[in-house]
């Protein structure tokens, strides 16, 4: 989720943006309109990173009974629907109002999941068997990113996890001060304090592994 940017004031950051791309590359051969990764804490999902900028997308939320499936079973839950979506719904509720929804848990092979995958479609679509075997396999490619994440990025606050996700949308401190409506001193602050508490996360951490499938392409 963010390149290594040397903004005024700060260090290295780990390569976020790239890390970003080759996941939005990797969930392309998946037809979608949204996803979220993230980790497990005390029962509920903390987003690490959304295909969209938004912060109600990156709040800490309870996990849904079919998460909970998908996780116990350490394998994939997919919901398929026939049922058409009303353009008005609540996108808070995307999760229970869309017709397609996966969710891929993220682990090691053979270990407990740490995080989970959510993916999701707005309009009527069957996730094929392909399709769920890509999600698992990326659940595992996943599981090494988010083991180096979880830790810095519980530790930050409220306004520094929304700086975390602009950063990995790539944006500047300059740009971070007019999207957050702060000033450059304050911007700047909170960019400084996201890069020292993700000093222990390397860009090597967020390597997806190689997913040897036919459809994918590096």
């Amino acid at each position: 989720m963010v390149e290594g940017h040397n903004l005024p004031g700060m260090g290295q950051l780990p390569d976020l943006p790239e890390a970003r791309r080759r996941l939005g590359l990797a969930l392309s051969t998946i037809r979608h309109d949204r996803w979220v990764v993230g980790y497990l804490r005390g029962g509920c999902l903390q987003p690490i990173a959304a295909s969209e900028i938004s912060r109600r997308f990156m709040v800490s939320h309870p996990l849904l009974p079919l998460a909970r499936l998908a996780l116990f079973e350490r394998k994939p839950t997919v919901i398929n629907s026939v049922i058409e979506t009303d353009e008005a719904t609540n996108e808070y509720d995307w999760e229970l109002d869309w017709p397609a929804i996966l969710y891929a848990p993220v682990a090691e092979r053979g270990q407990r999941p740490i995080g989970l995958l959510i993916v999701g479609c707005r309009q009527d679509h069957w996730y094929s068997d392909d399709d769920v075997t890509l999600a698992h396999n990326l659940g595992a490619s996943l599981a090494p990113m988010v083991a180096a994440l979880r830790g810095p990025l519980s530790r930050l606050s409220v306004a520094e996890t929304a700086v975390a996700q602009l950063l990995s949308h790539g944006f500047s401190s300059q740009e971070i001060a007019r999207a957050m409506q702060a000033d450059d001193h304050r911007a700047q602050t909170l960019v400084d304090n996201v890069t020292r508490k993700l000093q222990s996360v390397s860009t090597s951490d967020l390597m997806l592994r190689s997913i040897q499938l036919s459809r994918m392409t590096w």
